[in-house]
């Protein structure tokens, strides 16, 4: 049995469809469970069901909760409620633990998404799990940052220009989906403890955003803004109290990313596709 976080999520929901798809037997771990499709309640600010983890071998974290503004109180909800998830976990005799980290965590990461995820890093490895750092994660079917990102730019007139400075990595969903599998097939102890899931191209966000307008049969037009400027506005109108759909502490992991990312163009022997237009409609 394996079961999974975030379920209702992005990654944690293509997850579970595609291990079913294959036959596994999953169990989705989140905070709307379906009694009737053998669901169990799990939220990082609430404590597991005791029954959540029975008869689970494998483990597959992919939860977040982004609603915090203020690191400590972000740290508190993921960091906090993760550890507890994983005590439970070792208590239940869950066998592997996999979580799903980020691309922007590193030991010095300037975001504080980035410093959350490494500090769950240590964690897992210190229970024998593995981490996986996935990129922007990308695809016909998307959701997440990149689904924020194509929003925008479909409808937005102008688009800004960032600078080289700001750029990004990215995985198509496939891929990633193809590397768990990959993971999962393999015992623990053929298996580093992190594991980076990204092509190693860097794409500057100029460029990113011209290929997901290309997909999308649009033109992109661009105005230059510095990035602190762009830093500054977020941030101001975060101070408001304003959800937006691109958070400033996305940015700051894009203005000051992992200088060595340790990347590959394949991953466990999956080949990892770069991002085209191309890719973006597969």
């Amino acid at each position: 049995m394996i079961a999974i976080t975030g379920a209702s999520g992005f990654i944690g929901g293509m997850l579970c469809a595609a291990l079913r798809a294959r036959g596994e037997a999953v169990r989705r771990l989140t905070r709307r469970p379906d009694p009737g499709r053998g669901d169990a309640g799990f939220a990082l600010d609430q404590p597991l069901e005791a029954r959540a983890l029975a008869g689970v071998d494998t483990l597959i974290h992919a939860a977040h909760d982004f609603r915090p503004t203020r690191e400590e109180d972000l740290r508190r909800l993921n960091v906090g409620g993760s550890r507890r998830l994983f005590e439970a976990a070792r208590g239940a005799g869950v066998g592997r633990l996999v979580f799903l980290s980020s691309i922007a965590a590193y030991a010095d990461s300037r975001s504080a998404y980035g410093r959350v995820k490494w500090t769950l890093e240590q964690d897992v490895a210190a229970l024998g799990g593995i981490s996986l750092r996935p990129g922007l994660v990308y695809g016909r079917e998307s959701g997440g940052l990149f689904q924020s990102l194509d929003r925008v730019i479909r409808v937005a007139p102008l688009l800004p220009d960032l600078s080289a400075r700001a750029g990004i990595y990215a995985v198509h969903r496939t891929d990633l989906l193809r590397v768990i599998e990959a993971l999962l097939a393999r015992t623990p102890e053929r298996l580093p403890a992190l594991l980076p899931v990204a092509h190693p191209e860097r794409l500057t966000m100029r460029r990113a955003t011209e290929v997901i307008a290309e997909a999308a049969g649009r033109h992109a037009r661009f105005v230059p803004v510095p990035p602190g400027v762009a830093l500054a506005g977020l941030r101001a109108i975060e101070a408001t109290g304003a959800h937006l759909p691109f958070r400033s502490d996305s940015l700051v992991s894009m203005l000051h990313g992992n200088p060595a990312p340790g990347l590959s163009a394949e991953v466990l022997g999956v080949s990892l596709r770069p991002f085209t237009a191309r890719s973006l409609r597969e």
